[in-house]
């Protein structure tokens, strides 16, 4: 059957390369290209479902999600846009970090930066601290980014192997969780002793040990959780994991800045979390959770070494890193769910927490015209806060409500300190000063149901404020008198966020999505108050007239069929408002400052725009055979400049093909991404399109014991990430492009056991 809608005005070429190029030929559609998907999958479904002679069962109970309504949800009662990921899934499909979640789920890509283990999770083209990243509910720390210094702390904070599900909310959630959640929230979930304590067991436990060939670490998890008697339940978890430097694609080995290979790298990360839980009568639970995750890092940075025949004065001869990174966590938790029906509440919880991040980046080198040359990136951040919500359901003849009501408080106490040798001007100074941030808000969704629930229709609205207070201290009063640094600025504000959501069950087999709701982020302490000079070469200087971005965002979507055949669909278009982007001044311009040869600053942009499509769907071929896709296009703007938006990829597409039995199974899957041809800059890289080939297999040799293998990239392809930010920041003629290229072909292995 041909789709009248998918029918394009122009030829679309879809490549991979090596392999046969295919180009539909243009014909006219009357509609905009983001609306065809839609229109082509609400019409084709009943043909297909038709000619399989699909007999239709009752659907199978989905997974529950939290993070995207803060309340228990089974999957399909949400937007396509909402995707949670199982423990069980995340070992089917080697899901053991980000950069491997990012291949499960449609608009959604990470990177990863080869010093510093930094991770970057991009969702609908917006990446860092727009991206909400929580952990048991409660939020981690910010990421943390100074260029040109050794400071670079990402997202990368967490064990996988101690996450029981991965919730991911594509789109503006500031509704329900406020600043940092314009871009989607990334939700996890760790081991609960439930979890392990299925049926009647008192003692239950996991042990897993594996081996990535993308950089050569093996990786031990285990955790064992019991009950001290019926309603007393414990667990503890530990995991480490050893390993060296990410592959790439490049053949350079040479130790200087012509390098393609990576740097050589030992990592080590250790984590460790314990769990008390104590069950009250009436429906009352009370927790108490410690965690500790820490990462080693010692690289060789062969490619900062001078090559042979160099002979500038400041050349260097040697450089090695060692980072650091430690996250501690203890919360206390407290939630409620009514024993039955006539309570005065139906749930309620509530967590207080106290978090710390504590990073140590130091580099070491020796010049030819110093010794003794190093740099310490010294950052350190306290996150303390509390939570709470109430829900409740309200009956009625004709239109029910189910009322979710809650707040958060949270303080940051924010310490950056650039050491190093010798002590020059530009060195033992704070780049951004010492910094208490503190934030609340509040907010309210109510679910009003129709028709037995058969259409739902949900406003909420959420209140926030903020301020950020720096402290001048000795170190930074002595760089303002000496010229060297500004004195910061106390800023604040507030926000309103409201959203409308429409849900319409059109049969068990059809629910229809819209959505409209606002967004919001806070600027971050580098945007307002970072400020660093480099002699006269370069200075960034703090704004303090900065403006809190915002977005609105309009979204349709539909889930259709049902485990036999089935998909989701969505289509998306969020323009934001005072977007923030460094920028570069020129003289004449509002703060510029004479006499450097370039003037950095944060400003806002009047205007941007991302929009797009995302789709999933299966297909249950033969009672062993299952086919699954997805596909993620999207564009993004900035308005004010008329110039492309580099974090935003290219169109991406993923088609794997499963076969099970009871005891083993199989599944391979060809993912494949369009050319980056859409830069801010002409001159800058631009990553070309890919296809990647992935091979796995499971075998269950006893009761409870799973093995599973993979081959990674089986063709060897070489490929790049479009997105990531030191890929996008090389010129488009640099002969180190392979040095940021992606993993070659690997293998991976694994055994684990659930007893």
């Amino acid at each position: 059957m041909t789709c009248i809608a998918m029918q394009a005005s122009r030829p679309i070429d879809f490549s991979i390369p090596g392999a046969m190029t295919t180009k539909l030929a243009p014909t006219r559609s009357l509609l905009p290209w983001p609306m065809r998907p839609l229109v082509c999958l609400l019409t084709a479904l009943p043909f297909a479902t038709a000619g399989a002679q699909v007999q239709l069962a009752a659907a199978e109970l989905q997974t529950v999600t939290v993070t995207a309504t803060r309340t228990e949800k089974q999957i399909e009662d949400l937007p396509p846009s909402v995707t949670t990921t199982d423990r069980a899934t995340l070992d089917e499909n080697f899901v053991d970090d980000y950069q491997d979640l990012g291949k499960q789920v449609p608009g959604v890509d990470i990177s990863r930066s080869g010093r510093y283990g930094y991770t970057d999770i991009n969702i609908r083209g917006l990446q860092g601290n727009r991206v909400l990243t929580l952990i048991d509910g409660i939020r981690l720390p910010d990421t943390f980014e100074f260029q040109g210094r050794d400071s670079r702390v990402g997202q990368d904070l967490v064990d996988f192997g101690s996450l029981s599900s991965v919730d991911i909310v594509r789109g503006p959630g500031s509704t329900l969780y406020g600043s940092s959640a314009l871009a989607g929230i990334v939700g996890l979930r760790t081991l609960d002793p439930s979890d392990l304590l299925t049926g009647n067991k008192t003692l239950g436990g996991r042990v897993k040990g594996d081996y990535d060939g993308a950089d050569n670490s093996k990786g031990v998890q285990a955790a064992l959780a019991g009950r001290f008697a019926e309603d007393t339940l414990w667990l503890v978890q530990l995991g480490e994991r050893r390993g060296h430097e990410l592959d790439t694609g490049g053949s350079i080995s040479t130790p200087d800045n012509r390098r393609t290979q990576s740097d050589p790298q030992d990592t080590t990360r250790r984590s460790i979390m314990a769990k008390l839980q104590q069950r009250f009568d009436g429906g009352h639970k009370l927790g108490l959770t410690a965690e500790y995750f820490k990462t080693d890092i010692d690289t060789d940075l062969l490619s900062l070494q001078a090559p042979a025949g160099n002979t500038a004065a400041a050349r260097v001869l040697n450089s090695t890193a060692r980072d650091e990174q430690e996250r501690r966590r203890v919360s206390l938790e407290y939630d409620y769910r009514a024993p039955g029906a006539g309570s005065f509440l139906d749930a309620a919880s509530a967590r207080i927490y106290h978090q710390k991040l504590e990073s140590d980046q130091f580099r070491r080198e020796v010049r030819a015209n110093a010794p003794r040359y190093e740099r310490d990136g010294q950052y350190e951040q306290s996150l303390k806060g509390f939570s709470g919500q109430l829900s409740k359901r309200i009956a009625g003849s004709s239109i029910s409500q189910n009322w979710v009501i809650g707040g958060e408080w949270w303080e940051t106490e924010t310490d950056e300190f650039a050491a190093g040798f010798p002590n020059i001007a530009a060195i033992n100074v704070r780049t951004v000063p010492k910094t208490r941030n503190k934030q609340w808000g509040v907010f309210a969704d109510n679910e009003l149901s129709f028709g037995g629930g058969a259409f739902t229709l949900t406003p909420g609205l959420r209140y926030d404020s903020y301020s950020i207070k720096p402290e001048v201290d000795s170190i930074l009063a002595g760089q303002i008198a000496s010229g060297s640094g500004s004195r910061p600025a106390t800023q604040s504000d507030s926000r309103l966020s409201p959203k409308i959501a429409a849900n319409w069950a059109l049969s068990d087999r059809a629910h229809l999505f819209a959505q409209y709701a606002h967004g919001f982020r806070a600027p971050g302490l580098v945007e307002v108050n970072g400020q660093f000079t480099n002699t006269r070469m370069y200075t960034l200087i703090p704004n303090a007239a900065l403006k809190p971005e915002t977005s609105r965002g309009l979204e349709f979507g539909a889930r259709l069929g049902d485990q036999q055949l089935g998909g989701t669909v969505t289509v998306f278009d969020t323009r934001y408002k005072n977007f923030i982007e460094m920028s570069t001044l020129t003289a004449g311009s509002p703060g510029f400052v004479p006499g450097y040869g370039s003037v950095f600053q944060y400003n806002n942009v009047a205007a941007a725009r991302i929009y797009g499509t995302e789709f999933t769907g299966h297909y249950q071929i033969a009672r062993n055979w299952r086919a699954e896709g997805m596909l993620a296009w999207m564009q993004g703007k900035n308005d004010t400049t008329n110039t492309w938006i580099n974090s935003v990829p290219s169109a991406k597409a993923s088609l794997a093909l499963r076969y099970s039995e009871d005891k083993w199974g199989a599944m391979g899957r060809l993912t494949v991404a369009r050319a980056k041809d859409k830069t801010a800059s002409p001159t800058t890289f631009a990553a070309p399109g890919y296809g990647v080939v992935d091979l796995t297999a499971w075998w269950v040799p006893v009761k409870d014991v799973r093995v599973s293998v993979g081959v990674f990239n089986l063709f060897d392809q070489k490929y790049w990430n479009g997105v990531d930010s030191l890929t996008t920041a090389q010129a488009a003629n640099s002969s180190t492009l392979d040095f940021y290229s992606l993993p070659g072909r690997n293998l991976r292995a694994s055994v684990a056991w659930q007893f």
